[in-house]
């Protein structure tokens, strides 16, 4: 398989960049209850912590998606990793709660700038024949970060408390940052056809005539709404799930962590794998292929999903590989999702793309885990401890099927999908 002119190095990089950011994204669900004990708040509260990542992002993912179609998008990245590693340091030296939330949001903030720019280098880096592939280890990676921090920040905690533990994921980020400011910088459409027009496309537009001209793109206001009921519900998934193990499956607060994040590391490199290269084979096969593809996996992830959540479930021959298959299938979604939202607009405003997506993503992202814990409160079960706990089991239940309601959108939008990417190849 041919990389194109730059090789493997630059995604290499640029999955580090979504390693660390996803290290402390999955350490604090790995400590929460002990965190939640230190500095004295509940369920509700806690999700709030999530709420705290993602708002800051929600209000900066327009600017930082046209800062990223217009500047040097290595600077932008290396802003960021500095940002979160100071971030990250002085969130485990917190002593109350609302300097738990503070350092959460410039973590947040961050995030708005970052994953414009790193997903519009990828689609510069990789011609569209391995590009699937391409985005398929950018977008897995996180999921992995993930899963690796939650079992990494159980076994320190274990070891050394929760602060530790939060500490640990933040250093690695001044490193990687060095890395990425030493990344050739490809020209704006490098990796595509037609790159002179699509290069000029953004250059020549203001920010609010470059935001109506993304949005003017069906594909792209059906991804929008689609990935935020996607999203939003993984969001509560991901922050809850080991507290949910703990309480439902009656795990302790040892070994929830790694064995979680064991089923969130293996569903997610085999989905994202999976998922990229079909996205890379399934291209011109049939109309709308890649928006068929996202549809259909996330669907059958959410049926999966759901079940798994079911009172009674065997927990490690039924329940844990439920959800093993269930992650797999709703992450093999990411890469054929950030490949639509590269290529149904010209290269120029890429960043804006991916800036306006991820507002969408985050909007429901921001509520969810709070949602979670209310419902979750609203009926208490007595744990395998003897303590008395919020059913979190019966506010996934509610909260899930709400994933169906991305994967009929993403069936509607196959009709648009291929006439737009033609329209971004040859804007004029």
């Amino acid at each position: 398989m041919k990389w194109g002119p730059y090789g493997r190095r630059p995604l290499a990089v640029l999955c580090l960049v979504g390693l660390v950011d996803s290290f402390d994204k999955g350490v604090l669900p790995a400590v929460i209850e002990a965190v939640q004990r230190d500095l004295h708040f509940g369920d509700q509260a806690a999700g709030l912590l999530n709420t705290a990542l993602i708002v800051p992002a929600i209000l900066l993912a327009v600017p930082g998606g046209r800062l990223t179609d217009r500047l040097d998008r290595r600077i932008l990245i290396t802003a960021v990793l500095a940002v979160w590693s100071a971030a990250t340091v002085l969130a485990a030296a917190s002593q109350r709660y609302w300097q738990l939330f503070t350092m959460r949001c410039f973590l947040g903030g961050g995030d708005a700038f970052n994953d414009p720019a790193v997903q519009s280098l990828v689609s510069d880096y990789y011609p569209v024949e391995v590009r699937g592939r391409a985005y398929a280890w950018q977008r897995v990676v996180p999921t992995v970060g993930i899963g690796l921090g939650t079992a990494l920040g159980g076994l320190v905690f274990h070891l050394a408390g929760w602060r530790v533990a939060v500490l640990a994921v933040g250093l690695p980020g001044i490193l990687v940052a060095l890395w990425v400011r030493r990344l050739p910088l490809p020209a704006r459409g490098h990796s595509d056809v037609h790159v002179q027009a699509v290069t000029e496309e953004g250059d020549e537009l203001g920010f609010w005539d470059a935001v109506r001209a993304v949005w003017a793109v069906p594909s792209l206001r059906v991804l929008l709404g689609a990935t935020a009921f996607i999203n939003g519900i993984l969001t509560a998934l991901g922050f809850w799930g080991i507290a949910y193990h703990i309480r439902a499956s009656g795990l302790s607060e040892s070994a929830a962590p790694a064995i979680a994040g064991s089923v969130i590391l293996l569903g997610a490199v085999a989905g994202g794998v999976g998922g990229g290269i079909a996205t890379d084979r399934l291209r011109g096969r049939v109309p709308g292929a890649l928006m068929l593809l996202t549809s259909g996996v996330t669907a059958a992830g959410t049926v999966l999903l759901f079940v798994s959540f079911l009172d009674g479930m065997p927990v490690y021959s039924v329940r844990l590989p439920l959800q093993m298959l269930g992650v797999a299938l709703v992450v093999s979604a990411l890469p054929p999702i950030t490949c639509i939202a590269a290529e149904c607009v010209p290269a120029g405003l890429r960043g804006m793309s991916f800036g306006l997506l991820k507002l969408g993503a985050n909007t429901l992202s921001a509520v969810s885990p709070p949602i979670i814990g209310t419902i979750a409160s609203t009926h208490m079960v007595r744990i395998h401890t003897g303590e008395l706990k919020g059913d979190l089991g019966l506010a996934f239940r509610w909260a899930t099927p709400v994933i169906l309601i991305g994967s009929a959108l993403m069936l509607l939008g196959t009709r648009h999908l291929d006439r737009d990417v033609a329209r971004a190849l040859d804007p004029v």
